[in-house]
């Protein structure tokens, strides 16, 4: 088995490729600087096809991902150009994280991601636990990173092997933080029901509601990914319970949830509060439905629910 893991490592590696528009949205940095910086400081080499067009390989778009962070250190295009691919690492690693200094955690953890590499993402990810607390690392380094990685994903920059790696990180970082924070619930502690409609399996999102839910001692029942209309009604009226939060990113999950909603309603009455997040919403309108445009919105309106 772990010959074949090596084996499919290498065989995705060998065609992992990037135009320079990939290059620009990973990075930050314009195709038009990017351009720039190969022909004055021969920063990076694009590779050529047979039909002459550019593209990028993975050690490209490492090699631009610490030259961005550098950059937006404030430190000087010339001096990165001058600097070996060992200073560069060098510095890369000695950067402390601190609140603002967003841009090299982000590029750091990109780079983990890029490599599949858990040590790396460790070492970005447990300091800023350190210094900021598990809550304030998720919504100011984690979660630009997951809408950063999402965007990525769409438009095809991100390998699916790839996306997969950070998200399974992360999950295990939430589901262990989430276990922290257990406590028996008293029957005065509110009742919220978090799922994904049937065909919905994004469930990072949701389990960081979750966690924050808990910390504010709401009595969670979370059901999870992939969870058909009945049975949802069914756990809503073993618990009597009329609040919901979920999500919806996969298209292909947008009927279920309204098909949800409308058994919701059947079931429960026009009583019932439910938070949703996700662009397939947008188009949605429902006096039921409370759109979550952020984590700081989200944290709001259940703060007065309380």
């Amino acid at each position: 088995m772990e010959i074949n893991l090596l084996l499919i490592t290498s065989l995705f590696y060998t065609v992992a490729s990037y135009s320079i528009k990939n290059l620009e949205k990973l990075t930050g940095v314009k195709a038009h600087t990017i351009r720039i910086w190969e022909q004055r400081y021969n920063l990076i080499s694009p590779q050529r096809t047979g039909t002459n067009i550019r593209f990028y390989t993975d050690e490209e778009v490492k090699r631009l991902l610490k030259i961005a962070a550098l950059y937006n250190q404030g430190m000087k295009i010339s001096k990165i150009a001058s600097m070996s691919e060992e200073a560069i690492n060098e510095y890369i690693l000695n950067i402390e994280l601190h609140t603002g200094n967003e841009h090299v955690a982000l590029e750091k953890l990109t780079i983990a991601m890029i490599d599949l590499n858990e040590e790396h993402f460790l070492s970005v990810f447990n300091p800023c636990i350190e210094e900021r607390g598990f809550k304030n690392t998720m919504i100011q380094l984690i979660y630009p990173f997951l809408q950063k990685v999402g965007v990525m994903w769409q438009v095809g920059d991100v390998h699916p092997a790839q996306e997969h790696f950070i998200s399974n990180l992360i999950r295990q970082k939430l589901i262990a933080a989430i276990d922290q924070l257990y406590t028996p619930k008293t029957e005065s502690d509110p009742k919220v029901i978090l799922f994904l409609p049937e065909g919905e399996l994004h469930e990072l999102g949701l389990l960081f509601y979750s966690f924050l839910l808990q910390e504010m001692n709401y009595h969670v029942i979370y059901l999870g990914q992939s969870v058909p209309p009945e049975d949802l009604v069914t756990v809503a009226k073993k618990y009597n319970c009329q609040l919901f939060v979920t999500s919806v990113i996969n298209p292909a999950a947008i009927n279920s949830f309204s098909e949800t909603m409308s058994l919701l309603h059947s079931a429960l009455g026009s009583g019932i509060r439910l938070y949703a997040a996700g662009s397939q919403l947008d188009h949605m309108a429902s006096p039921s439905i409370h759109k979550i445009p952020n984590i700081q919105e989200f944290i709001q309106a259940f703060s007065r629910s309380v």
